[in-house]
């Protein structure tokens, strides 16, 4: 795997040792790539990473739990779909808008048998300040014009990376319809922070440390992939769980 394959955003100052752990230790005979820190910010520490390896390494694929699906997750596909990608996203990270295309066509191009769901793993403030606030927003929206709604903001916020602030997320959620008193009121109280804390725990249990970060899901397991991984990277590993 090449180090194109390989890219996600993680939490500044882990340590490159992650590296050394055997790959047979994490997913048995899944070969799980390594991950490269490479951000915005030039603070952040650039170093080759295995993405949640150290938590990783403790989770066997039939240990994963999440919570199930619900009609309150968003979801892009067939809500009847038999694989769903659980994909674990910051809305700061270049390279969960990176793999937006890829996961995309893996669900357009499955014939309704592969839905991809979106839950929030926002990276500390100090490295990637505005993606909670925009977790925050893109949950407003969700909540007040629905599913078709949440997919058109989010896919704004992660084409408009360089312009995440609190006018853009009202400007865009106004756009599509939002109330200018139910937006603001929502986005002040910060009324889904539990939601998007309980999402982030959710992945970090499982493994997910850095972003984005998918957990595959089907009827023969659950085995969960660091990073912007290509579309055969994932067809692969649809294939053992479906």
């Amino acid at each position: 795997m090449t180090q194109e394959q390989e890219k996600t955003c993680e939490p500044s100052g882990r340590s490159s040792s992650a590296l050394s752990l055997p790959v047979a230790i994490v997913f048995g005979a899944l070969i799980i790539g390594g991950a490269v820190l490479i951000t915005r910010n030039p603070q952040d520490t650039k170093a080759a990473v295995l993405a949640g390896a150290q938590n990783a390494a403790q989770v066997a694929p039939q240990a994963i739990n999440v919570r199930p699906v619900s009609a309150q997750d968003h979801i892009y596909g067939s809500t009847n779909a038999a694989v769903v990608l659980m994909e674990y996203s910051d809305f700061e990270c270049p390279y969960c808008s990176m793999i937006i295309p890829t996961l995309k066509k893996i669900v357009d191009n499955s014939g309704g048998k592969v839905a991809w769901v979106f839950r929030n793993l926002p990276l500390p403030e100090t490295m990637h300040p505005e993606a909670r606030p925009a977790a925050e927003a893109s949950e407003c929206v969700a909540a007040e014009l629905g599913n078709e709604a949440y997919w058109k903001f989010s896919e704004s916020v992660f084409s408009n990376q360089k312009d995440m602030n609190s006018a853009f997320y009202r400007k865009t959620a106004l756009a599509l319809g939002s109330s200018p008193a139910q937006f603001d009121n929502c986005v002040a109280k910060k009324t889904y922070d539990k939601r998007i804390t309980d999402d982030s725990v959710e992945a970090n249990s499982n493994g997910g440390n850095g972003t984005p970060f998918t957990i595959v899901i089907g009827k023969n397991g659950k085995i969960p992939l660091s990073g912007a991984e290509t579309e055969a990277k994932f067809q692969s590993v649809i294939q053992k769980v479906q």
